[in-house]
């Protein structure tokens, strides 16, 4: 018997299990591979597309399916498929072109279940691309084929607050979910979309109960996840009302914080209080 059988470990992706520059340590790579020995399940929840997150298999492989599109949807590598999803109704168009006329700054991305579309390219659109290597998809979002899994603005991390702000002054707060999910990107999800829904189906597709749950995360994206989990760890570097939601506060993602959060596992040890 594993020391870990029967624990599901789920980590955001972003200043979380990558450090700063966007790279996986070996310790937190040694680590993860020991819990999955042990007969621990390893997966992440991200923001990203499937195809963007695929890019982390060269990396560390999860064992169980992962969270993508900020829990709008469940993605099986292995199969390369969508196991759960959630969708955007035709309405969220409307959302588009508000921001299209009253946040002009604003670039916007739309993610279908396979794909994702450029439709109004800025600085941080293509830095997005760049980073993810992600295939040169433009046109008029009016054009982008339904269903749509997310759609992201993207600005300049000082504008975040004045399209946040705008947003929530709309009827639209009432019928969607938006959420910040990193410095420069604020998200539109169908209702009921949040890592912490998606990270509960995952759970029951994985017949594990969610007090045996490990959730790891530093930004408002990751809020739900940390809250629905048995144990809900802050990285340092995270945000205060993420720290205020977890159970615990490791090191941040820069000082190896999965292989930290593992070793604490293994050694039967609490972390400090939050």
């Amino acid at each position: 018997m594993g020391k870990f059988d029967g624990l599901l470990l789920c980590t955001d992706l972003d200043d979380t299990l990558l450090t700063t520059d966007k790279k996986i340590s070996d310790e937190n790579r040694n680590a993860i591979e020991y819990f999955k020995s042990e007969g621990g399940l390893f997966t992440f929840a991200t923001g990203r597309i499937p195809h963007g997150a695929r890019l982390m298999l060269q990396y560390i492989k999860p064992n169980v399916p992962m969270i993508c599109f900020n829990g709008a949807g469940i993605y099986d590598h292995k199969k390369e498929q969508l196991l759960w999803k959630i969708t955007l109704d035709e309405d969220a168009l409307e959302v588009l072109e508000f921001v299209d006329k009253n946040l002009p700054f604003s670039g916007i991305e739309v993610c279908t279940p396979d794909e994702l579309y450029f439709c109004k390219v800025n600085r941080i659109v293509e830095e997005h691309q760049k980073h993810e290597h992600l295939p040169d998809l433009s046109g008029d979002y009016h054009n982008v084929p339904m269903p749509w899994m997310k759609v992201l603005f993207m600005q300049e991390a000082s504008q975040v607050d004045e399209v946040r702000s705008v947003l929530q002054n709309t009827t639209f707060k009432d019928k969607y979910e938006f959420i910040q999910s990193s410095p420069n990107y604020y998200e539109l999800l169908p209702k009921n979309a949040s890592k912490g829904n998606a990270l509960r189906q995952l759970a029951k597709v994985l017949d594990i109960p969610m007090k045996k749950v490990i959730a790891i995360g530093d930004n408002e994206n990751d809020i739900s996840m940390i809250k629905e989990a048995g144990m809900g760890v802050a990285v340092s570097n995270a945000i205060e009302p993420l720290k205020k939601a977890a159970d615990c506060i490791t090191v941040d993602n820069n000082s190896h914080a999965i292989a930290a959060v593992i070793s604490s596992l293994a050694d039967g040890l609490l972390f400090e209080s939050a």
